[in-house]
């Protein structure tokens, strides 16, 4: 009788053994490709001159998410590396969005100069 219990409870510790490691997630590496990506086409879109807090953010939780990732935590490293893609994105659309912002004052600038200029009377 002895036999039977000790045999649940040793296929009882296997089969925990064998579903820890199966939930555990491989290292989010291509995530890490796409989110480093992001940051860079942050970078060149100006997000250290318009978005500087979120560029800020995106480098930090990547920074994280490696740290997580060498420490053998790829739950959190993966949700790392979301929020740092996330992070990027939002970076480089604000970029996006401030610059055309700009470019559109130019422009309104550039139109009232002309209207001035054409109202101005001749001096002829």
């Amino acid at each position: 009788m002895k036999s039977i219990p000790a045999a649940t409870a040793a296929f009882c510790a296997a089969a925990v053994l064998l579903s820890a490691c199966a939930t555990t997630p491989p290292p989010p590496s291509a995530e890490m490709t796409r989110a480093k990506a992001a940051i860079e086409q942050a970078q060149r879109a100006g997000a250290r001159e318009y978005a500087t807090e979120y560029l800020n953010s995106s480098m930090a939780k990547m920074d994280s998410a490696e740290a997580a990732s060498a420490k053998g935590d790829n739950a959190r490293a993966t949700r790392l590396v979301e929020e740092s893609y996330a992070d990027a994105h939002l970076a480089q659309v604000m970029a996006q969005s401030a610059k055309s912002a700009k470019a559109a004052r130019d422009v309104d600038k550039s139109i009232q100069t002309l209207q001035q200029e054409a109202n101005r009377p001749s001096t002829q």
